[in-house]
């Protein structure tokens, strides 16, 4: 029986839908085996015998369950779309992010030879929509954990961050940021600080100038500050 590691990214043809489970059982490859793909990890909706690219979300009892929103999925994809300025020595994909129920990911790249990693990596980025619809952000990484901290908040305006403390025995930061641009930090339902958050592997709390001025926290799961 062919090997299926965690994190591989497969081609697959959908063979239908499983009634009742919102799941589509596809055909991996020419392995012959059957995965189950949810239609909550599905980056759109299927018909039978279409093809599509995930990534091995995991398996359990014999089953193998497929996803195209799973932190794998996004980094291989982008490691793939990368992969010519890979290959050259010019760039490295470290982590990629993702939360559920949420077609936005962010994806940290690193520049070798003092490269710079995004300028190198948006020549490539549109081979990403070859595997997905969803959004994908690329992250300038650095070695200096505020300024990857300000990086990983993109597409929020950057230079409208005020001042960043970081906590390292707690893995925690606090970014105070222009009060008017608050809502972008955040983002909707607080997705692209939480993205970041989980990005990093650190606790991420916004807070705007104001509101820091006068000691009121907002969590990084609260409405934009105003």
């Amino acid at each position: 029986m062919p090997v299926i590691k965690v994190g591989r990214l497969v081609s697959c043809c959908i063979i239908r839908e499983v009634p009742g489970r919102d799941m589509y059982l596809s055909l991996i490859g020419e392995t012959g085996l059957v995965g189950h793909l949810p239609k909550s990890s599905a980056c759109r909706k299927y018909r039978e015998r279409e093809e599509c690219t995930a990534a091995v979300h995991m398996v359990r009892d014999g089953r193998i369950y497929l996803s195209q929103r799973s932190p794998q999925f996004f980094r291989r994809v982008t490691e793939a779309a990368l992969a010519p300025a890979i290959r050259d020595g010019k760039i490295r994909v470290r982590r990629a992010a993702s939360i559920a129920n949420s077609a936005f990911a962010k994806v940290s790249v690193e520049g070798l030879g003092g490269l710079d990693p995004l300028g190198i990596a948006l020549q490539y980025l549109e081979g990403v929509k070859r595997y997905t619809g969803d959004t994908v952000t690329i992250v300038r990484y650095s070695p200096d954990m505020k300024e990857y901290i300000v990086n990983a908040l993109v597409p929020a305006p950057v230079d409208k961050v005020v001042q960043v403390l970081y906590s390292q025995s707690l893995r925690e930061a606090i970014v105070r940021v222009d009060p008017r641009y608050c809502g972008f930090f955040v983002g909707k339902g607080g997705a692209n600080v939480a993205t970041a958050a989980k990005l990093l592997d650190v606790k991420i709390l916004v807070k705007s100038a104001e509101q820091y001025a006068h000691g009121t926290e907002m969590q990084t799961k609260a409405a934009p500050c105003s």
